[in-house]
């Protein structure tokens, strides 16, 4: 999937496309160690479970962000490109590359982090406008067109929030009688 954004509006497209999509797990790639750390900061004072692994951490800080990683405490690693070299994680749903690669093989690289073990998961480019000769030369390696997308709307994430607060409660077991007193002002609240 591609996603057209202007470069100051990618962090928010980057929560959209995630608040989207409730069983994202995976990985964000940007360009450098900078901006790894910033979007993984952003993103925990934001209230998601992410984290960053970058060149600049201890073999003790990556060996706990992976662990983290790997045990879902964390579902959004912030990562660069040699720093996320040898992650063998299964079931990455997503892969978002927050900045284009210069070199295309490492645009296949991260994004065949997502079909481990014959798994299948979706592989997303944020780009600018001046990137879209990059997409073209991307879809002749990897002979695949880009579903171009636009960034949800605010509308959208709300709608797929509630459907997940409802659903959510709709599958709470609990026994009838314990409920049917508060029915009524549950529904007069949903009305």
């Amino acid at each position: 999937e591609c996603y057209t954004v202007h470069a100051r509006d990618r962090y928010q497209a980057l929560r959209r496309i995630i608040d989207t999509r409730p069983e994202f797990y995976g990985i964000v790639f940007c360009r450098t160690r900078l901006d790894t750390q910033e979007v993984a900061e952003l993103l925990h004072e934001d209230h998601y479970q992410s984290d960053a692994l970058h060149g600049d951490l201890s073999q003790d800080q990556r060996d706990r962000v992976m662990k983290s990683f790997r045990t879902r405490q964390i579902k959004i690693l912030v990562a660069t490109d040699v720093a996320s070299r040898g992650i063998d994680v299964t079931d990455i749903t997503h892969v978002v590359n927050f900045d284009l690669p210069d070199d295309y093989d490492v645009y296949t690289h991260r994004s065949g982090r997502t079909g481990r073990a014959g798994k299948e998961g979706i592989s997303i480019v944020l780009a600018n406008l001046r990137e879209h000769y990059k997409i073209r030369i991307l879809e002749g390696i990897v002979k695949k067109k880009f579903e171009h997308k636009r960034v949800p709307t605010s509308k959208e994430i709300c709608d797929i929030k509630l459907k997940q607060i409802l659903d959510k409660m709709v599958s709470m077991e609990t026994a009838d009688k314990e409920l049917a007193p508060y029915l009524p002002a549950i529904m007069s609240a949903f009305e």
